[in-house]
């Protein structure tokens, strides 16, 4: 069980950080606060084949920031820290918060390997636990940055000249605007890996402490006689 323990745990810790950098960490539902408007968007949207809610991870967001470009709009256009200032803190905030939840993981990997008594699998318990608040801090931040961007604090069509090619992308943000916005599937992954690897080790633990192997009794066979001392013993 040890052995299963010291390979199965990196792999998890692993896993949960792949995940967070590859799968969608935000979503975004545009639409109008008018719901007829809304339904007419959403009418729209289906007949051509596009979706209202759109899903980013961080890969992908990654590759978004370098094609930020601020000479589409001319000299007058605003950089990409100016356009989202009214999130900067919460911004600045949740990126800190999710490297120190990737080095929690990080930590909880190297030491899973290393995990050769209960003392270092009771650390893996206590680094998962640090992870998990650092997670619902980073829901709190999130959340209250969400806010700011559907209360409009965040000009949803300075940021679409930054990276959308088309004009049209630019002059439909007149009447769309962020209904809805959310962690999503590549957050919350590594939130449950966490309760996972919480688990798993206190069921190793379990399993160390008090193995569920049969023990086996071995029973001394009596000695047979043989015929002829029975013979002569008549």
């Amino acid at each position: 069980m040890k052995i299963a323990y010291r390979i199965v745990t990196p792999i998890l810790a692993v896993g949960a950080i792949v995940m967070g950098i590859f799968l969608k960490m935000f979503s975004f539902t545009v639409g109008n606060s008018d719901s007829q408007v809304n339904s007419v968007i959403s009418a729209v949207s289906g007949l051509f084949g596009r979706s209202t809610i759109y899903e980013y991870s961080l890969f992908d967001i990654f590759k978004m920031i370098p094609q930020a470009d601020t000479s589409k709009a001319g000299e007058d256009a605003k950089g990409l820290t100016e356009v989202a200032s009214a999130i900067l803190p919460e911004l600045y905030t949740f990126i800190v918060l999710l490297v120190l939840v990737f080095a929690v993981m990080i930590a909880v990997g190297v030491i899973g390997a290393l995990s050769d008594s209960k003392k270092k699998r009771t650390t893996e318990i206590i680094l998962c636990a640090c992870g998990l608040v650092l997670s619902f801090v980073c829901i709190l931040v999130s959340n209250s940055a969400f806010e700011k961007i559907m209360n409009g604090d965040v000009n949803l069509t300075d940021l679409v000249s930054l990276f959308a090619s088309s004009a049209l992308a630019t002059l439909a943000t007149a009447v769309l605007t962020i209904t809805e916005a959310s962690l999503s599937a590549g957050f919350y992954a590594m939130f449950g890996i966490m309760l996972v690897i919480i688990m798993w080790t206190v069921a190793a633990n379990m399993v160390i402490k008090t193995p569920i192997v049969h023990e086996k009794t071995y029973k001394r066979k009596k000695p047979v006689r043989s015929i002829k001392s029975l013979v002569r013993k008549k």
